[in-house]
């Protein structure tokens, strides 16, 4: 997942409708994400949950930080 940008999470977000599920959440490893928030384009999406002020969105999807490393999945 070193190559992970914002068009690239997009795009697995969109194969993954493409399967017939809608996605709830993305879960991601901490330099995973540390490196997406250093993207503009990803991180000008991520936004505040309004029912829990801790939990962070991004296009609507809940983001769950895991102690992995390099990870990213779409559920």
């Amino acid at each position: 997942m070193a190559d992970l940008t914002a068009k690239k999470v997009s795009k697995l977000i969109e194969e993954f409708r493409q399967t017939g599920k809608e996605p709830e959440k993305l879960v991601i490893g901490y330099k995973t994400h540390a490196r997406l928030m250093a993207d503009d384009k990803f991180a000008e999406k991520v936004v505040p949950s309004l029912e829990n002020s801790k939990d962070r969105l991004y296009k609507n999807l809940k983001i769950k930080l895991i102690t992995e490393k390099h990870y990213f999945e779409v559920k």
